[in-house]
């Protein structure tokens, strides 16, 4: 160490000091090390490969039970999507740790009320028409403003009776019911909507029959399949490709390289099969004609895997809330039922306001927002 002009130097062996890294998009890297990152990917570890083995025979078994539940329709589609409705409530439940009697009996009511509501308004006495298919009943989606009141005083008396049901615990069942209720109206609507559409040609092809069944089926088929490639798009880019995290205090598996992916790849498929279903004369909607009305179809197919993605994101949210892995273990390497259908609720409850919409503009009467969802 020496004095110059009163400042003390200390002299420095350059080969004690690293030299920082520029970091960046234009940041200089050893020779070979741009190449490797482009074409980099990861590696899929065996504890991977075995959760993607499960997931897979899980979503097989699940096709072979929904598939025909779904082109069978009537009163079969009805008892496998009631069946799934009561595990959902459940598990929606289990998030508070809080089951008793009383609690279980008021909330599958409510939601019952709910995801039924368009049958029992048809029920009300001296208009009771005589029925003879479920899907009758699904002309439109309805949110009951009184059920939904009726409901949350209920609801909202478990606080009363129940010293460890808090307000917090009131107000996510109260909107996870509204969520899944409404969820599962439209699942019901979607697929019994076609039967009933008093403006199509050829109404006979929309009907129920043993041997025609592929038509009324085709719309919820394209938004579970849109929602599905969604999914299994962003999984597999994520896996091999994915590097930047979305949001870890979320989803902490979740990368932007998936959420593209799954996007893109949903609506290249599902655009195309919608306007080849079109062209071959079997369209998913009586409107959604490839000569008139083919942007409406790109629409759809753009804004679901959107709002799929948004629906895994919150019902991922509310995992972590409440601390846990998975809604159940009914599926396995999925979870629960909501694990699965996550997604696919907000997708059909953003198609069926879609349809709705475009149907009531179609037919030409006066979109009145007064009475929408009333």
């Amino acid at each position: 160490m020496t004095k110059k002009n009163d400042v003390e130097t200390v002299s420095i062996n350059a080969d004690d000091v690293e030299t920082p890294k520029r970091k960046g998009f234009f940041s200089k890297r050893e020779k070979g090390e741009k190449g490797a990152r482009l074409s980099h990917h990861n590696e899929l570890s065996t504890g991977a490969k075995k959760s993607m083995l499960t997931r897979i025979i899980s979503a097989i078994v699940g096709l072979v039970i929904i598939v025909p539940a779904i082109f069978l329709g009537d009163w079969i589609y009805f008892a496998v999507i009631s069946i799934a409705l009561g595990f959902a409530c459940y598990e929606v439940l289990g998030c508070t740790n809080k089951r008793t009697v009383v609690t279980v009996i008021v909330y599958f009511i409510f939601v019952a009320l709910l995801a039924y509501w368009p049958i029992f308004r048809m029920m009300v006495p001296p208009n009771v028409p005589e029925i003879q298919s479920i899907g009758f009943y699904y002309t439109e989606i309805c949110l009951p403003i009184i059920v939904v009141i009726f409901g949350s005083f209920f609801v909202f008396f478990l606080t009363v009776i129940y010293k460890d049901f808090t307000v917090l615990d009131a107000c996510y069942l109260i909107a996870m019911a509204i969520l899944v209720g409404l969820g599962f109206q439209c699942l019901f609507y979607l697929r019994y909507y076609p039967n009933n559409y008093p403006s199509v040609p050829n109404l006979a092809d929309w009907t129920f029959t043993v041997e025609n069944t592929i038509k009324p089926s085709l719309l919820l088929i394209f938004v579970i399949t849109s929602t599905f490639l969604t999914d299994t798009g962003a999984y597999f880019v994520g896996i091999f490709f994915g590097k930047n995290k979305m949001n870890e205090r979320i989803s902490p598996k979740k990368t932007w390289e998936g959420f593209v992916g799954g996007i893109l790849i949903s609506f290249l498929i599902s655009s195309s099969l919608g306007l080849t279903l079109s062209a071959v004369g079997w369209p998913i909607h009586p409107f959604l004609s490839l000569n008139e009305n083919w942007y409406l179809i790109l629409i759809l197919s753009a804004i679901i895997p959107l709002f799929a993605t948004l629906g895994d994101f919150v019902f991922s949210s509310i995992k972590r809330y409440w601390g846990i892995k998975d809604y159940g273990k009914l599926i396995p390497g999925h979870g629960g039922v909501l694990d699965r259908l996550d997604s696919i609720i907000f997708a059909v409850i953003i198609t069926s306001i879609f349809i709705h919409m475009l149907s009531v503009i179609k037919v030409g009467e006066a979109f009145n927002w007064a009475q929408f969802l009333v």
